[in-house]
């Protein structure tokens, strides 16, 4: 959690998004109260129940030891593993609503879950969409249409960014690719100055087929933006590997936006 912390203070981070945030099923739960003075923001549709073991959470009273004060929220998808997995989104800009999707009904075959979608309007009308795709390209297909339909919704006339885990190769699935780029910018690839790109390297769950690094981890904006940089975090050189996925990072004309850390700015954030 220390790397993390470091990463958004030195970078200047101002909003973040974190995929596969975990909480155990069981503990205390926080009293509202609590999260009320660390400046958690509730999902308009309804009660959460944060437990002292939710790595948001976590995250957050240590952002607050060293003053860097940001809103946030968290709101569950799935349940594995006697743990609650969901989804965090972060940002120094204060919340105007918090919303989530249910991408997916309850899926009973093996190897799927449930998939929600968490979005956070801001108060200089950006929206911050956070997102975990299945890794199945028709469940994807599914999920996609159920995002694009919700989005309609939601974004008026504001600038949207939606970032997390698509589980799409930017390489090998060329045709899922360009079903992202048919509504949405590339960061990655409209950076004035990026690295490789690559969020995952060596086989991990769900590509154990594969060797070679995959580009699977976004952040799309909606209108197109003018973005300075795009770079990978805890890839395990420059900055120590602290997941099976890297965090994408990059740098607007006014903001700074992380998907993934955890599975980042993206990140998935298993221990």
């Amino acid at each position: 959690m220390a790397a993390i912390v470091d990463v958004i203070v030195s970078e200047k981070i101002t909003s973040f998004c974190l995929q596969e945030v975990k909480q155990e099923r069981t503990g205390r739960i926080v009293d509202h109260s609590v999260l009320k003075k660390l400046s958690f923001i509730e999902a308009q549709e309804g009660e959460v129940q944060i437990r002292e073991s939710n790595f948001a959470f976590l995250l957050q009273k240590e952002l607050r030891k060293v003053k860097s004060n940001f809103s946030w929220t968290w709101a569950d998808s799935y349940e594995e593993d006697e743990a609650n997995i969901g989804l965090a989104i972060f940002s120094k800009i204060s919340f105007s609503a918090v919303k989530t999707k249910m991408l997916t009904r309850d899926l009973v075959h093996k190897g799927r879950c449930k998939r929600r979608s968490v979005a956070v309007c801001l108060e200089n009308s950006q929206v911050l969409v956070n997102v975990h795709f299945s890794e199945q390209y028709n469940q994807f297909l599914l999920e996609w249409g159920n995002l694009i339909k919700w989005i309609k919704e939601i974004k008026k006339e504001n600038v949207l960014f939606v970032m997390g885990d698509f589980n799409i190769d930017a390489e090998s699935n060329r045709i899922g690719y360009k079903k992202l780029c048919e509504y949405f910018q590339d960061t990655y690839m409209a950076a004035l100055s990026r690295g490789d790109g690559l969020t995952v390297r060596g086989a991990v769950k769900g590509w154990q087929d594969s060797k070679i690094g995959k580009r699977i981890d976004y952040i799309l904006a909606q209108p197109a933006q003018s973005i300075i940089s795009s770079r990978i975090y805890f890839e395990g050189d420059l900055t120590p590997r602290i997941s099976s996925h890297a965090g994408v990072v990059i740098e607007t004309d006014d903001v700074h936006c992380n998907e993934g850390f955890a599975n980042a700015a993206s990140m998935s954030m298993w221990n």
